[in-house]
């Protein structure tokens, strides 16, 4: 846990030198020249976030999975078109990397559009990068799930285009497009934008909150989440048969965490973005909540939660007594520290298979066997095997 740990104090330190050069105008001489360190030390946290993911060794439940596909045509055509054109790629050019050229591609592709997204959407980017590094379901999530961890900085990136005044519907159609190419899921998202675009725009009463929320929850003990994945066309329905719920304990503490931006709207929520962002977290509440028998649906939840990395800031930023603003961030850096260390130390105490979970972190520059071909090929054998088996299981049903 540590390491992890390490890299979020480093972030926190580089974030916080960009913003202290920038407020107070710093630059330095050079000769007769003085140069301004713009963004510097913001590249170096983008670039720490990037080579961390990206240099990931063993790393991720999904691991022998992205495995095979790169090893083996047979496996690397089940996925989406341009995940499989860009592995093809990747696989060609190789730089010597192997496997681990596919990583390093993915994670700086995801970043990069993450920190597109954010530079787009809010002005305290810096804070919302954070988040993103602290919220386990997105950073630490995409270790393993990153066809999907794209798809999600992507449409992220696409809501500048429709949480606006003049919305562009085929901007974003195109960014869900692209999305869509990289996993299929995301179509559900995109169209949820595109037909309830009016409903995301309007302002809601406290109650009408409220009762959504209670709603939700009443479904998710009346278990129709697994009433509707049984009538889920595709591999979508074979989520059914996977067993896992969320904890009682992070059920709680996500409502409980929308029932205090709720309480709080009338003093941060402005603007149409404002509103757009509270109904999106809304959403995502929602479909965590119905889905919480099957945690591995409940991803789908978190293309709309990944809104509380914009929606934080501007509360934090809307606080004028500075006594109140230290004190709610406090507040919130153990909120997200928390959560961040309790999935760490959850994934290090699973009694399951502990080969290619988070910890022990690894990094490729200091393992001594490098080939994909030596290392996880029994993960790989088993992975088809595991596979194979769901297949009949679902014929004889």
């Amino acid at each position: 846990m540590l390491i992890y740990n390490i890299l979020v104090l480093l972030v926190v330190m580089l974030l916080s030198l960009d913003y202290w050069i920038e407020r107070h105008h710093v630059t330095l001489r050079y000769g007769s020249r003085e140069i301004t360190p713009t963004n510097i030390f913001l590249y170096l946290a983008l670039a720490a976030m990037i080579l961390f993911a990206g240099l990931r060794f063993e790393i991720g439940y999904d691991y022998p999975k992205y495995l095979a596909g790169y090893l083996y045509d047979s496996q690397l055509l089940k996925w989406e078109p341009a995940f499989v054109f860009a592995v093809r790629l990747i696989r060609h050019l190789d730089f010597g990397l192997g496997i681990q050229a596919m990583f390093l591609f993915f994670s700086a592709l995801t970043v990069t559009i993450l920190y597109k997204a954010l530079r787009s959407l809010t002005p305290y980017y810096r804070i919302g990068l954070l988040l993103y590094l602290l919220v386990p379901s997105l950073y630490l999530n995409s270790f393993s799930v990153i066809r999907q961890g794209i798809a999600l900085t992507i449409l992220f990136y696409g809501l500048h285009y429709i949480a606006i005044d003049k919305p562009d519907n085929r901007k974003y159609a195109l960014t869900a497009l692209f999305a869509f190419l990289f996993h299929y899921s995301s179509i559900f998202v995109s169209l949820l934008y595109l037909l309830g675009g009016k409903l995301f725009q309007q302002t809601y009463s406290w109650i009408t909150y409220l009762f959504l929320q209670i709603v939700s929850l009443f479904l998710s003990f009346a278990h129709i989440g697994k009433l509707i994945l049984s009538h889920m066309p595709g591999h979508f329905g074979a989520y059914v048969n996977y067993t896992g719920a969320v904890s009682p304990l992070k059920l709680l503490i996500v409502n409980l965490f929308f029932l205090f931006f709720m309480i709080q709207k009338e003093y941060f929520v402005k603007n149409r973005l404002d509103h757009y962002l509270l109904n999106t977290l809304l959403v995502g509440l929602i479909i965590f909540n119905i889905f919480s028998d099957f945690v591995y649906v409940t991803r789908l939840a978190q293309f709309f939660l990944v809104a509380q990395i914009v929606l934080v800031p501007i509360y934090l930023h809307s606080i004028k007594n500075v006594a109140t603003y230290r004190m709610m961030l406090v507040l919130f850096a153990l909120y997200y520290l928390f959560n961040f260390n309790y999935a760490l130390y959850r994934d290090e105490h699973f009694p399951g298979n502990r080969q290619h979970f988070l910890i022990p972190y690894k990094n490729y520059l200091f393992e001594e066997q490098k080939s994909p071909r030596v290392i996880n090929i029994d993960s790989w054998i088993n992975y088809l095997q595991e596979e194979e088996e769901e297949k009949r299981e679902e014929t004889l049903r």
